[in-house]
């Protein structure tokens, strides 16, 4: 099994098809022949072509990495590059998901105000989880929350997150492009403070509840002025004091010089919505971020009363610095290819135990497994361009050694998000050896189970699920640039 990858890790998984394209590379369903569970894989091109990409990559695969929650995607595999220093793709194995929460928005006109609330519950306790971490996920909106027809939801898509090193979550800087407009909280449309807290992320979440209750999207500014009109059309003129604290000479100025709004009642603006529902949103979308609730404060709030214990939520330890020391200086190429293969390694534990110390791992010259299932992407890749559906051809089984990728039977047979299984979904675990973190998934399981078993049957499962799944759901960003339609970027 150590030399003879392709039983262990290439042909473990039968690809089916692709379900979706874009400049990062091809996403494809499979099967996992070992357990009979659905998968995406990710096949990510050319990462190396530009470092900052490739930085952004490294970040959000160890995010994925060190983030264990029922309510957050997770990376299953991924496939051991053929060379060390020389490999350009990386293929990421996922959970498959069936649509996304954009697309479930789209197909269903008779969402209940059981729906609503269970939604708003997951992606509020993914906040608790992700922030507790301090971790900002930067880019929260409805494309970038993966959805199930049993109503569960999971966040994906880190590749703008960032981590606070410091003793608290009060600050962090950032100068670079944050969040997508739509779903971009106030003091990020007019740059109001050079610091940003939590509160953008649980700005985003009321954006997308809003979403869900309407069907339509709350603030679809067509450009920061736009944005900043809408916004104060709902909320009224910002206090005296929020506007005070605003850095933006221009943004300040803006908005002091507006006649004078008065808010809107958000029942006027959400007809027929729970009163509870509406007074949590409220909150949510308090302009000043200083208004806003903490997710944890959230949780608490009346209208998820009988859901869950606050207390029982899971919480993460603060990310470590020493995983994220490359964020502060300038990365090369070979650099950062180096520390991406290192973060492969975590999902092939005896390979890693052997670079940790620094012992000579055998390489041979032959065609690798990932080689031969490089072929089967390239095939379903050329007749995805011309519109025909096709079944890849299958690897046939060698006796040609390969570069060593070993596989373990021992761990992940106590997946962290086992709770959330389907009938005739899932049948076991992967053999492949998750990453460290998996004993911190099994601590949050019990608390899963204890939170959600009221929640679970609150939410009845028949949303219609989109015919394709989105090609940037499952997991990684690619290149940077890519715009969405429904969401234009600055």
């Amino acid at each position: 099994m150590d030399f003879f990858t392709e039983y262990g890790e290439a042909s473990q998984y039968h690809i089916q098809e692709v379900i979706g394209k874009g400049s990062y590379g091809v996403v494809a369903a499979a099967i996992d022949s070992h357990t009979g569970e659905r998968v995406a894989i990710k096949k990510i091109n050319d990462i190396f072509e530009n470092v900052s990409d490739a930085a952004r990559i490294l970040r959000e695969i160890k995010l994925l990495r060190l983030l264990r929650h029922p309510n957050i995607v997770q990376i299953k595999h991924i496939m051991l590059p053929p060379t060390r220093r020389e490999f350009k793709d990386i293929y990421v194995v996922f959970e498959l998901m069936e649509s996304d929460l954009h697309q479930v928005i789209k197909a269903n006109d008779n969402l209940t105000p059981e729906h609503h609330r269970f939604f708003l519950h997951q992606l509020i306790r993914a906040l608790k989880y992700m922030h507790s971490a301090h971790v900002f996920h930067r880019d929260l909106k409805p494309r970038n929350i993966l959805a199930n027809s049993d109503s569960k939801l999971k966040i994906c898509d880190f590749g703008l997150a960032r981590a606070s090193f410091n003793d608290s979550l009060s600050a962090i800087y950032w100068t670079d492009y944050v969040a997508t407009r739509w779903y971009r909280a106030p003091e990020l449309c007019g740059s109001f403070f050079s610091s940003y807290t939590p509160a953008i992320d649980i700005w985003s979440i009321g954006c997308i509840f809003a979403e869900v209750l309407t069907r339509t999207p709350l603030f679809p500014g067509r450009n920061v002025v736009h944005q900043l009109d809408l916004i104060t059309d709902l909320l009224g003129t910002p206090s005296f004091r929020s506007l005070s604290k605003i850095r933006s000479d221009k943004a300040r100025e803006y908005l002091l010089s507006m006649p004078r709004k008065r808010p809107i009642p958000f029942s006027h603006k959400f007809h027929n919505a729970d009163p509870l529902a509406l007074s949590l949103l409220e909150r949510l979308l308090a302009f000043d971020p200083k208004d806003r609730p903490t997710a944890e404060e959230a949780l608490a709030d009346p209208y998820f009363s009988g859901l869950s214990k606050v207390e029982l939520e899971p919480s993460a330890q603060p990310i470590s610095k020493v995983d994220f020391e490359f964020e502060g200086r300038k990365l090369t190429k070979a650099g950062v290819r180096e520390m991406i293969y290192r973060e492969i390694l975590e999902y092939h534990p005896q390979m890693l135990q052997e670079y940790i110390e620094g012992g000579e791992q055998i390489h041979f010259l032959y065609p690798s497994g990932v080689d031969r299932f490089q072929r089967q992407f390239a095939h379903l890749e050329e007749n995805y361009r011309r519109g025909v559906a096709s079944t890849p051809p299958r690897i046939k089984p060698t006796s040609l050694p390969r570069e060593r990728v070993c596989s373990s039977k021992d761990s992940h047979n106590q997946d962290s998000d086992n709770e959330e299984q389907r009938a005739g979904s899932y049948v076991a675990r992967t053999i492949i050896s998750p990453p460290r973190s998996q004993e911190e998934g099994r601590k949050l399981q019990s608390s899963y189970q204890c939170a959600t078993s009221t929640a679970d049957s609150c939410a009845k499962s028949y949303l219609k699920s989109a015919a394709n799944i989105s090609a940037s759901r499952h997991g990684i960003k690619g290149k940077t640039g890519r715009k969405e339609k429904e969401s234009p970027r600055l």
